[in-house]
Formats: C-alpha cells, sequence, structure tokens
C-alpha cells in the first residue's frame, strides 16, 4: 500500500513538472542588477525546475518583436533562425541548451542563473548570436524545447511585452535650471556688472592709497608744494627753537650735509 502511495505521488509530481513548461512565463530578472534593462539588451532570469523530464532534448529561448508574434507557428519557432536574419524575420533563437544545464533551484551564483539577452558586441562568424537589439522593440520572448530532428516537444508562454529604455534626443534637452525666469537672469545680469564696478572702484582705491604712502609732502596754506635748501646747522644758532628729535638725530649725523626738504611757511 505504501508503495502504491509513492508512486502515486511520483506521477503526481511528474505531472505538475510536465505542466509548467506550457504555463511558465519569462520574465525580466527582479534580482539586484544594475543594467537589467538597457537601450539595446534586456535580462531574464532562468527557468527553474521545468525541464528536468526533457534532458536528452535541447532548449532555445525565441526573441522576437511584439509585432510578428501573433504570426509565428510552431512550424516558425522548431527550426532554429540565426540573428543575422533578424533584420528580415524579426525573430531569431539564442541559448542552444540541453534542458540538463538548467538548474533545479536558484541556487547557482547569480550570472548563471540569468540569461542576459543583447549582449555581444561582434556577430561574425557566430552563427546563434546573441547579438545587441538592432530595433526598438517592444520584444517578447519564449522557450522552446525540441529534440534532435526539430521537432516541438513543448513550449513555454510568450513573456510579456519587455519595452527597452530610449535615449532622450540632445536637441530637446534643456541646458538651463528649472524655474528660470527673465526677471531673475536680468537680476543676475545687473550683480554681476555691479561687482564689476565695485571690483574696479576697489583696485583704484588701493592705486591712489598707494601713492600717499609712497610720497610724502608737505603742503602750504594757499595748497603748494614749497622746495627749500636747508642747512641743519643753522638750527643751532636759533636757541629758541627745538627741533624734533627726527631732526637732531639726523643733524648729528649730517651736520655739515644740506638736504632738500619740504616745509610750510608759517
Amino acid at each position: 500500500m505504501d508503495l502504491h502511495r509513492k508512486l502515486g505521488l511520483l506521477l503526481i509530481l511528474a505531472t505538475s513538472t510536465i505542466a509548467d513548461v506550457p504555463f511558465y512565463v519569462p520574465q525580466i530578472t527582479y534580482k539586484p542588477l544594475q543594467g537589467k534593462l538597457t537601450l539595446s539588451s534586456f535580462t531574464l532570469d532562468e527557468p527553474q525546475c521545468i525541464f528536468q523530464q526533457y534532458n536528452t532534448s535541447t532548449v532555445w529561448l525565441v526573441v522576437a518583436l511584439n509585432s510578428v508574434v501573433p504570426n509565428l507557428t510552431d512550424a516558425n519557432l522548431r527550426n532554429p533562425v540565426e540573428y543575422s536574419s533578424f533584420q528580415q524575420n524579426n525573430y531569431y533563437h539564442i541559448y542552444p541548451r540541453t534542458a540538463a544545464n538548467y538548474p533545479c533551484s536558484d541556487t547557482a551564483p547569480k550570472p548563471i542563473a540569468m540569461l542576459p539577452v543583447g549582449i555581444e558586441d561582434n556577430c561574425t562568424m557566430v552563427k546563434f548570436c546573441n547579438g545587441r537589439l538592432p530595433k526598438v522593440g517592444p520584444y517578447r520572448v519564449k522557450f522552446v524545447v525540441l529534440n534532435t530532428n526539430n521537432t516541438m516537444v513543448k513550449a513555454t508562454r510568450w513573456s510579456e511585452v519587455i519595452n527597452l529604455r530610449t535615449a532622450i534626443n540632445s536637441s530637446i534637452l534643456d541646458p538651463w535650471p528649472k524655474g528660470r525666469s527673465t526677471g531673475m537672469i536680468v537680476l543676475v545680469v545687473i550683480l554681476s556688472v555691479l561687482l564689476a564696478i565695485l571690483l574696479a572702484c576697489l583696485i583704484a582705491a588701493l592705486v591712489l592709497g598707494s601713492k600717499d604712502v609712497c610720497w610724502c609732502y608737505t603742503i602750504d596754506n594757499e595748497g603748494f608744494l614749497v622746495k627749500e635748501e636747508l642747512n641743519m646747522d643753522d638750527y643751532a644758532a636759533h636757541t629758541s627753537y627745538v627741533p624734533h628729535m627726527m631732526y637732531l638725530t639726523h643733524s648729528k649725523r649730517f651736520s655739515s650735509r644740506q638736504t632738500t626738504m619740504n616745509t610750510v611757511f608759517k
């Protein structure tokens, strides 16, 4: 009795496994992968535990434009089509693998548990190349199981529509900051001009101030500079006049020397 129960359970398990293939829907991976959807490529999750019954068969991934999917029959899908004919047929086959190469659980490393589509740059002399998607799309994909004589064994459902990312035309890009206005632009221009004028005034003030520091003059009551030849020894004859300490110091060192200096007449 126990043997019959075990056989029944195995039969149910096998039936459910076989039934998984026609109901499987390929999808873009949910794994945290950057670049899983680009301008010319996308990345799918690998099917898990649905191809174990077909270990001797070959599993293909069919990539097609959504516009031609309604017209594709089993006769089209069971004959592998190369990437080079995509421009004419709008669909092609990639990833020829035996069913045994697909893992039964999602325990494989992330690069193995995912299927990138459209990642190869050079498809020269490559029969079933996984080249970059040359058209905008949208795309749909499905897995087909073929035996050795290309007879259709099983096939999954078509995926949902896959839209690639689109680039923005550079001619319509707005280089200005958002929220700008004409008043703001005028205000910025005025402030820039005022700042330039203030800078020029500051430079002029520094130049004039340096002249006053370097050129020492004394001005008479009428505002004219007067030059006078002075002899430091003459100050000694006038006892009522007490020269400044600076002149006394200079008179000791240069008592016999005349000097030219500016003075103010009182």
